[in-house]
Formats: C-alpha cells, structure tokens, sequence
C-alpha cells in the first residue's frame, strides 16, 4: 500500500478509469457513459441508421481512455516497465480523443443547411439553431473530468504543468504514547 503516491498523474489516471463508467452524454432521458458508447460502436443496433464506418470506428476507439488511465496507474505504482514504449502514448490517447470528440460532437449538432434552399430555408430555420442544443448542453460532469484529466495528463508530459504528489503518508514512529509494535527480542523500557 506504499508503493502507491498520490500525485496528480495517478490521480488523473484513476479519474479517466473511473469515470467511464458514469454519463458522458445526456441527452434529455437519453444519456451514454464511455462504455455504452463503445458497446454501441461494436455493436450498433438501432444506432445503425446513424453510424456508420468513421463514426463507429470512433466509439470502439472510446476504450483509449481508461486504457490509458490504467497503464499509468499500472506502470507508476508497480514499477514495472514492461509497458513503457505504450506509457508516453498512454498521455497523448486519451486527451485528444477527447477533444477531437467534443468538436466532432460540436459539428454533429449544428444543423445541416440543404444546399440550393437559397432564403427561404434560412428565413424558416433562423432560428432553429437557438433550438438546438450545444455541445457543452449535452456533456456531463463525467465528460468534463475525463476531459480535464486527459488535458492535465497531456500538460504533464509535455512538461508544461508539473507533477507533484498531494498526500504523503505519514510514517510511522516508535516513540511514547505511539501504538507502533515493538521490535522482537527486546523488552519494553
């Protein structure tokens, strides 16, 4: 239980695990988490009129971010490098899916303008796109963080931000009034 230090990019780590599990989207009784996307990607079912090839390659991609959460966690509090070559990547991953997915999810809610309506359709749909809702209407506060864990991994690594451990634990002492065990052998004085 040592081995573990809370710094922010572990920290950060466990939020991009953690959080794709919870809602990403929410759409007004309709909401996803990271995993339901990526089941929906795979196995698309009524979505299969909506997605189609980059669109569902994009959701099966949604697995990067806690992929890249765990190698970290995983690297950082076993020590064990046999994933190294994987550990810089696993900074980069999940920060730009994330913000390549809150634009492309920016442009998939502006509404289509039909060429060749000229004004008439611009004076019916003008506004329309008041209606219509925005990209930071349909994310949710696990969206947020997964992003801002994702930025913070990626400033990191850039060496931008540093990383500095918030909880040390305290170590334990064998002076009076303390209930750390004693040595074997030795008699209490």
């Amino acid at each position: 239980m040592n081995k573990i230090k809370f710094t922010g990019t572990n920290i950060a780590a466990a939020i991009l695990v953690l959080f794709y599990f919870f809602p990403w989207l929410s759409f007004s009784v309709f909401t996803m988490s990271g995993i339901s996307i990526t089941t929906h990607g795979i196995s698309p079912g009524m979505f299969s009129y909506i997605t189609g090839g980059l669109a569902r390659l994009y959701m099966i991609l949604a697995v990067v971010v806690p992929l890249g959460g765990a190698l970290i966690l995983y690297q950082n509090i076993t020590g064990n490098q046999r994933f190294s070559k994987y550990y810089k990547l696993a900074h980069y991953l999940p920060a730009l899916y994330l913000v390549f997915g809150v634009i492309g999810l920016h442009f998939k809610l502006k509404p289509d303008i039909p060429e060749g309506m000229g004004d008439m359709y611009n004076q019916i749909t003008s506004g329309m796109s008041d209606m219509t809702p925005g990209v930071f209407d349909v994310l949710s506060f696990a969206a947020y963080l997964s992003l801002l864990a994702g930025l913070y991994l990626l400033l990191v690594n850039m060496g931008i931000l540093k990383d500095k451990e918030y909880i040390k634990p305290a170590a334990p002492t064998n002076g009076p009034g303390t209930n750390a065990p004693q040595e074997a052998g030795k008699p209490g004085e």
